[in-house]
């Protein structure tokens, strides 16, 4: 992903000075438009630089956007001409030093130069000047970007990064420049052109120059205490504020209210010193803003829950973030799919029931297709839609296109962009690719396609009331040695003898001796199954057939999904048995029965007596206050979709999407 913004910035910042009259329009370019965006989301582009943005950018302008980086990365709140005199207080380099941050004396200083130069990012022409309203240089703008990160950091260079090769008009760069280009260039803060040369003379558009400033403070994070301290900065908080509801952990205070003139705000203040406005960022994200609730705050995050006009929402605030990503959405109403008879998602489309069968919708609304009654699911790795009845399985295309009008009487889940169909019982089985198109036909010998896997070149073949598996390629049949065989899950299958049931690989070697009463697919990549041995207790098994990360002293274990999680039961040391959420992590103790459970990627859902409760996802506690009438998820997927007050919602249960 930085390779690709860095070839992007290549391409914008490549463009050398572009002369003021042959640029058009105020607003950004195309290519910029959602960068700047975010630049002035967090903070970084001060109101009067919030136009004109294909316009070359000023000595001065530069240095305001420089200032209002170095106020934003230090987390602090109040005007530019305190944050100096604070900065003198309470800032220190890496070795502790206070800065004595003394202004230069310019012949034709501005407020934003001399600041500047009291940060140390600019040093003027050398003649006294500062020359505000020139137009900065690409080699000029370099160095003012590697002293702002000086100057906020406390550093004493920019980090080292992986060197590149030298710009082919290297020999062009000032003494007092060249270090500054290379690293923002190995940093992918700033670039040069397709030719591999920088342009240390050329000018920058604003938009150009907010792109640098953003990817410093992105791509060039670090993570240090703000400028005020912790004590200070809630002193000052609550100075005039009339507090509405204020939450505290030892890493944060969290306060929402009103200022003096009726101004609600909500504010974290950071226990490693600074302040940050959230109210601000939640007016953007949310329509008609009408409450705040706060609902948690740990040494992590602050979730809060807010409503709006489009319905509830729930958002996170990372406390150890950049200030590029602090907020994330957790519960996000979808207005879109208001109306819709929703009947299954899958975190990707929706699914509905329609008066002759079934339709997709994705999470715009927008209606794809429809087919007759009976299950779809979509095929991620293959790219198409499978859809089975008690008429057979057809597939669409994510048009929504049929591969063809009639069903086969059995087909398998496309791996490889390659399935396995079966035209009739007991026929020959065919592969078939993405286009529906026919690879390959092999008689099965009167066998019945049964499962869902297509892996390793096998299916799984139901023949004289037993499980075989079938190769696809030369036509043999595996398992005549075995009671039953089961199909592939990644590297292995299970088989089961008189003894119970084992696992062989990939080459059909027996790599687990039968000897469970059950045994479950083995989880990628940590390669860990569960099994129920011959006691009766559940534990998971490596593919040596050694016990994995858990022990034998489950009563019940469900197969991990693709999440990492499974449901269990355990007695505790009381003898009850205890219904658990459990992961490689941690385990999350559920109320009730286990059998009142559905797992959903991360998230143990339980309905009973009428009562939806989530469990195990981020801010699930929230859920008891909002009552949800309807769920629908994946065992795999962690998102989920809700409905609440007739409203459809997405929730985002992980943290790690």
């Amino acid at each position: 992903m930085k390779r690709c913004l860095a070839a992007l910035l290549c391409l914008l910042l490549c463009i050398s000075a572009v002369p003021v009259s042959a640029v058009d329009g105020s607003g950004p370019s195309p290519w910029a438009e959602a960068e700047v965006n975010a630049a002035i989301s967090i903070g970084l582009v001060p109101e009067e630089l919030q136009s004109d943005y294909q316009q070359n950018i000023t000595r001065d302008e530069f240095a305001q956007l420089a200032v209002t980086l170095c106020m934003a990365q230090l987390r602090y709140v109040g005007s530019p001409e305190q944050f100096l005199e604070d900065y003198r207080r309470y800032f220190r380099d890496e070795a502790g030093n206070t800065v004595e941050a003394i202004p230069a004396a310019f012949s034709d200083a501005t407020f934003w130069g001399t600041l500047a130069s009291a940060l140390g990012i600019v040093q003027g022409r050398g003649d006294g000047t500062f020359d505000p309203d020139g137009l900065i240089t690409r080699q000029e703008a370099a160095v003012m970007a590697a002293r702002t990160y000086l100057a906020y950091s406390g550093q004493a260079a920019l980090p080292d990064s992986s060197s590149r090769p030298a710009y082919g008009d290297a020999y062009l760069f000032p003494g007092w420049a060249a270090e500054s280009i290379d690293r923002l260039r190995d940093l992918d803060v700033m670039e040069g052109d397709n030719y591999g040369n920088f342009l240390p003379l050329g000018h920058l558009t604003r938009e150009q120059a907010i792109l640098i400033f953003l990817r410093l403070a992105r791509e060039v994070y670090i993570l240090e205490t703000g400028l005020v301290p912790y004590e200070e900065e809630l002193t000052r908080a609550l100075d005039g504020f009339t507090l509405t509801q204020q939450l505290e952990s030892k890493a944060a205070s969290a306060l929402l209210g009103t200022d003096e003139d009726g101004r609600p705000h909500l504010w974290v203040v950071h226990g490693t010193g600074g302040r940050t406005e959230l109210y601000g960022k939640l007016e953007e994200e949310i329509p008609g803003i009408t409450a705040i609730k706060l609902l948690s705050l740990d040494d992590q995050q602050l979730a809060l829950q807010a409503e709006g006009e489009l319905g509830v929402y729930i958002f996170e605030f990372s406390l150890w973030g950049s200030i590029y990503t602090p907020m994330s959405q957790v519960l996000t109403p979808q207005p879109a799919l208001d109306g819709i008879a929703v009947t299954g998602f899958d975190g990707t489309y929706v699914f509905a029931s329609e008066e002759d069968g079934v339709a997709v919708y994705d999470l715009t609304g927008e209606r794809i297709f429809s087919a007759p009654t009976g299950t779809l699911t979509w095929q991620e790795e293959g790219g198409v839609f499978r859809h089975e009845s008690a008429g057979g399985v057809m597939y669409y295309t994510s048009e929504g296109q049929p591969f063809r009008q009639t069903p086969w009487a059995a087909g398998t889940n496309f791996s490889a962009g390659q399935a396995a169909v079966q035209e009739e019982t007991g026929g020959p089985i065919t592969i078939i690719n993405t286009r529906g198109e026919t690879l390959s036909t092999r008689d099965c010998g009167g066998g019945d396609l049964a499962g869902l896997s297509f892996m390793w070149g096998y299916v799984r073949l139901d023949k004289d009331g037993r499980g075989y598996l079938f190769n696809t390629g030369d036509g043999s049949l595996f398992g005549e040695e075995y009671l039953d065989v089961r199909d592939f899950t990644g590297s292995y299958a299970t088989v089961r003898t008189e003894d119970g049931w084992g696992y062989v690989d990939n080459h059909l070697q027996l790599v687990v001796d039968c000897q469970f009463r059950k045994a479950g697919p083995f989880l990628m990549p940590v390669e860990q199954a569960v099994v129920q041995w011959a006691d009766g207790t559940f534990s998971t098994i490596k593919p040596d057939g050694q016990k994995g990360t858990l022990d034998s002293g489950w009563t019940y274990l469900s197969d991990f999904n693709q999440q990492r999680y499974a449901l269990g039961v355990r007695t505790d040391k009381d003898g009850a048995s205890q219904a658990t959420l459990v992961s490689f992590f941690q385990n999350v103790a559920l109320p009730g029965k286990i059998d009142e459970y559905v797992l959903y990627g991360i998230t143990a859902v339980r309905t009973a007596d009428g009562d939806i409760s989530l469990f195990g996802g981020r801010c699930a506690e929230a859920f008891l206050d909002l009552e949800p009438e309807g769920v629908w998820g994946t065992g795999d997927c962690p998102d989920i979709l809700l409905k609440i007050g007739g409203r459809y919602y997405l929730y985002r249960a992980s943290q790690h999407i």
